[in-house]
């Protein structure tokens, strides 16, 4: 099995084949509500890291109302969704040091690329995903599919990961290998994408347990018979390429050469959203947009221009659903056929977004024939996966959950992603904006600290070994 690549060769593939967005392309029109939906970013973002994120780095997208850092974690473990919303908080993060260039935002980078590399450790094998991660409180109850980790410490995860499991991860590990000029989150990031491309390939294209056996929503493949199946190859190309990118692992570029000899770049486009039905399911659009970001902003031939078609087709097929988090991707690949009413759609749709974080108890759902406004519909633990139909009725006699609380950290998903693509630029700094999350903690020459990586090896020196004195990757995750 191929070796890890040389960090220098890692550096170049990361600074030259994929730089940052070009934030300096000049400003576009600033629209007043701006200022207001970045101070709003500004506070989410502290709630979100102040109350919702897991000591080990990973997004409790749902948990107990005033969980404790152990509940947290306890929480997050039985969630079956913890891998897809902890890698797109983490490309959210990524997309935010991309436009404010902060020691806080590079801490908070640090922080979550911990967690992501803890999916993808916590089994003990490489490359082999979790769904979630962390560690139980003793006499808790957890569902049956929670198991103890290899790793020893404490952790357990959550088997049976899916691909969207798999998409979000590798959005995620793509935005920070992207848009993060840190050598560190750029080297384990190489290193993680490296092993779960590598093992999935080597799978058949195909999500697997540890003990080799496939998910029940594992299986991805390019085709249906007859039919491209444009969400399953661009959630497999993103995999492949991502692994190559920012490994420059030699035979997962062979591995992407394969791919492309059966189709797999052709079928990207294949979206297939005539059909309609399941296929416009938000959740399985939502899915697809993943695969589709991740393979625009890898590759520079064919693969990226189907992407780019498969998103017009889904912008066209979605288009009025007020849904941000769809558009925000579209931008941040590069849309530009109809940008201004796409971005107009994504600003009124976050400014009308509620705030609200925890569900009604006593409500029910009606479906309407067409979208409705954002303020009806549910409160929900990610609202780019929620169909826009969705009425919730009877809120005048319910209750909040008394239990159960979500984040809003699908509203920092869309605003930086939006960010990174150069909208929704506020004007002057205003002085009454609040203050950032917390001050960042610095190391060593203004390193912030949470990852332990090898130092930089030069080129044709093989591998870089780990100092003795830093912690095993499985372990950085911050306690």
């Amino acid at each position: 099995m191929p070796g890890l690549r040389p960090l220098a060769v890692l550096g170049l593939l990361a600074l030259s084949a994929v730089a940052a967005p070009d934030l300096a392309a000049g400003p576009r029109p600033t629209d007043p509500r701006d200022a207001m939906l970045y101070a709003r970013a500004v506070r989410v973002g502290r709630n979100v890291v102040e109350r919702h994120l897991t000591p080990e780095g990973l997004l409790a997208y749902i948990h107990r109302r005033d969980a404790t850092p152990a509940q947290l974690s306890h929480d997050c473990l039985d969630r079956a969704d913890t891998a897809i919303w902890s890698g797109c908080y983490a490309a959210s993060v990524a997309c935010r040091y991309a436009v404010m260039r902060d020691a806080e935002s590079l801490a908070l980078a640090r922080r979550v690329a911990a967690g992501l590399e803890l999916l993808s450790k916590v089994t003990g094998v490489d490359g082999a995903i979790a769904r979630s991660a962390g560690r139980a409180i003793p006499g808790e109850p957890l569902g049956p599919k929670v198991v103890p980790s290899p790793l020893g410490g404490g952790f357990m995860y959550r088997r049976d990961a899916s691909r969207d499991a798999l998409s979000g991860i590798v959005l995620g590990w793509t935005c920070l290998a992207k848009f993060v000029d840190d050598a560190e989150v750029r080297f384990v990031a190489g290193r993680s994408l490296e092993a779960i491309a590598r093992r999935l390939y080597r799978g058949g294209m195909a999500v697997r347990e540890p003990d080799g056996a496939k998910t029940k929503h594992g299986d991805i493949d390019a085709h249906v018979g007859p039919f491209e199946n444009g969400s399953h190859a661009a959630i497999g190309s993103a995999a492949i390429l991502a692994g190559a990118r920012f490994s420059g692992a030699q035979d997962l570029w062979d591995a992407w050469d394969r791919l492309k000899g059966k189709g797999w770049d052709d079928a990207i486009d294949g979206q297939q959203t005539w059909v309609g039905g399941k296929v416009l399911h938000t959740s399985n659009v939502n899915m697809a947009h993943h695969g589709l970001l991740a393979v625009a902003l890898l590759d520079e031939g064919k693969a990226k221009r189907n992407a780019m078609a498969g998103l017009r087709e889904f912008r066209r097929a979605t288009e009025g659903w007020g849904n941000a988090g769809l558009i925000a991707m579209a931008l941040l690949a590069g849309q530009q056929v109809g940008r201004d009413e796409s971005v107009a759609e994504l600003r009124r749709t976050l400014l009308d977004m509620p705030a609200q974080e925890i569900p009604w108890k006593g409500t029910w759902i009606e479906e309407r024939k067409g979208p409705v406004p954002f303020e009806r519909r549910p409160v929900n633990c990610w609202a780019w996966k929620q169909d826009a139909n969705r009425e919730e009725m009877g809120r005048e006699t319910a209750v909040l959950d008394p239990k159960d609380t979500f984040t809003r950290a699908d509203f920092l998903f869309a605003y930086w992603l939006a960010r990174a693509a150069g909208e929704l630029t506020p004007g002057p700094a205003d002085p009454a904006l609040p203050p950032p999350l917390v001050p960042a903690t610095t190391g060593a020459e203004g390193a912030a600290p949470g990852l332990a990586v090898p130092a930089p090896a030069a080129p044709g020196a093989g591998a870089p070994v780990p100092p003795a004195s830093l912690p095993p990757p499985a372990a950085i995750a911050p306690r």
